[in-house]
């Protein structure tokens, strides 16, 4: 049991994974945990106190060492309450192999090196004292443009894929292009896609999933270029209906709303 929780505290990444027959992968490849907790009724800001103070610490620790490109902490905007899965998500992206799982010994060595005044033991205890692990999910970023901001809002959609070879093309050939034009003109501030990983087969409710990041709750929902202008400027001389029903080999299982609480990045 300390095994799993100590996995559950820091920032560990677990994927091995190969590209699907007839799919290019993405240049470099990148690696992803998406690690779901469920914090105690108004312990929220207790919660992202002590991830302040420890894992976002031991993040930059780690990112400026190269092992991780990104670290994310996302607090749950809808849905909210009991019917909300979880109320954080905590996103790890490297490139390449996944880093060696980390020890209490190494994320102690870590918080040291952050100048954390809490130790691992005081983590594992306080984070036991008020959240739980709800799931832990590894996935791979097929295409990405852009990134999100401490306080950017993040629509994520988890699909149900019929067609994976049809509907991976689909986003990167006709998706991406439109999600890149539409950041240049500041209505998005990024996009991602992932396959996944693990857990995997046939009970698992989706297998994939986009985030749209938007720079602040108005650009969320405010009004943005429709579909045709966009893609007649990314995809000139093609059609509109035609080519979208090519990559509509999907069935969105869920839509959520989340907010970017902390957030790290590996510098350039």
């Amino acid at each position: 049991m300390k095994s799993i929780l100590l996995r559950f505290a820091l920032p560990v990444i677990g994927l091995m994974t190969a590209p699907l027959q007839g799919q290019q992968p993405t240049t470099p490849t990148l690696t992803q945990t998406l690690t779901y907790v469920k914090v105690a009724p108004g312990k929220a800001a207790d919660y992202e106190q002590l991830l302040n103070e420890s894992s976002r610490k031991v993040a930059e620790v780690r990112a400026n060492a190269g092992e991780i490109l990104s670290w994310t902490l996302l607090r749950t905007v809808m849905p909210a309450g009991q019917e909300a899965r979880a109320d954080y998500i905590i996103s790890v992206i490297s490139e390449g192999a996944p880093p060696v799982p980390a020890t209490r010994a190494s994320f102690e060595e870590n918080l040291k090196k952050a100048g954390a005044k809490i130790t691992a033991s005081e983590f594992m205890e306080e984070r036991s004292a008020i959240s739980t692990l709800v799931a832990s999910e590894m996935w791979r970023p097929r295409s990405r443009v852009g990134a999100p901001k401490k306080g950017h809002y993040i629509f994520i959609d988890y699909m149900k894929v019929q067609d994976a070879t049809a509907y991976y093309e689909a986003e990167e050939t006709i998706w991406r292009g439109m999600h890149e034009e539409r950041i240049k003109r500041g209505e998005m501030s990024g996009w991602l896609f992932a396959t996944k990983m693990l857990p995997a087969g046939t009970e698992t409710p989706y297998t994939a999933y986009t985030a749209n990041m938007y720079p602040s709750w108005q650009a969320a929902f405010a009004a943005r270029s429709s579909n045709q202008s966009v893609f007649e400027k990314v995809h000139p001389g093609k059609n509109l209906e035609e080519t979208m029903a090519k990559g509509l080999k999907r069935d969105l299982a869920r839509r959520e709303l989340w907010v970017v609480v902390e957030r790290v990045e590996k510098s350039t």
